[in-house]
């Protein structure tokens, strides 16, 4: 990378070559600015630096999510998969094949989660939205987002653990971390935040159960929302790490 580009030009933290941003999860282009050709003015270092309230988390992943539509192309993909997988498997004969579904189904689902996490990501640092690139991103990572989604499974059995979950997701794409540092890391976030993520989540589960009795759009309704708390999320982590 020529000297210009060894810094992240959205946190100014060193890349070193990196295609994302170890600091804020900024993805990298060999054009980039260094951080002190795009210098940051003093109210925005005021706005990474004070703490948010859960309803401006919310707000801001709403705000994020409607001015990037495409985020929401994982999650309804997802959606429909799971539901064309599903009726489908409620028509099979024999057993077996009932299961195989239902494994490709979970494969197809948690592949698809981490690619919307990494459109999310970019969509919160206003770069270019990719399916394809996202879902490459998941592969060159395979092994440990197939951790992540085993730990996940069990931890989710425990519904308190679900922000842990949550969290644990984001921590590894943003940062590009393995899944027991970015364990250690949610557990600081839910620390140091945990009023915020108890009403964020408090908000989801409302909202969960009023979009699963809307008729015909429940699946698409819920994506969305989906999508929405993962950035909500997002911005949660990145605040935490600006503090």
């Amino acid at each position: 990378m020529s000297e210009k580009n060894k810094f992240c030009p959205n946190c100014g933290a060193a890349v070193e070559g990196k295609e994302f941003c170890p600091q804020c999860g900024a993805k990298q282009s060999f054009d980039a600015a260094s951080p002190q050709e795009t210098p940051s003015s003093p109210s925005d270092k005021v706005v990474h630096e004070q703490s948010r309230g859960a309803m401006e988390h919310l707000t801001i992943g709403f705000n994020v999510a409607m001015n990037n539509p495409l985020v929401f192309l994982p999650a309804i993909l997802s959606g429909v998969i799971g539901g064309i997988i599903g009726y489908t498997s409620s028509l099979a004969i024999f057993v077996y094949l009932g299961s195989i579904l239902w494994l490709i189904n979970l494969v197809i689902s948690y592949i698809l989660n981490f690619a919307s996490t990494d459109m999310s990501r970019d969509a919160y640092n206003k770069q270019p939205l990719d399916l394809g690139s996202s879902i490459s991103y998941v592969f060159s990572r395979i092994v440990p987002f197939t951790i992540a989604a085993i730990i996940g499974m069990l931890l989710s059995i425990t519904i308190v653990l679900i922000p842990v979950v949550i969290l644990t997701f984001v921590v590894m794409v943003i940062d590009e971390t393995e899944v027991f540092d970015a364990l250690g890391k949610a557990f600081n976030v839910i620390k140091a935040d945990l009023g915020d993520i108890i009403i964020v989540i408090i908000v989801a589960i409302i909202g969960f159960a009023v979009t699963s009795i809307v008729p015909l759009v429940s699946s698409l309704l819920y994506s969305i929302l989906n999508v929405v708390i993962g950035l909500a999320f997002i911005d949660i982590y990145i605040n935490f790490k600006n503090r």
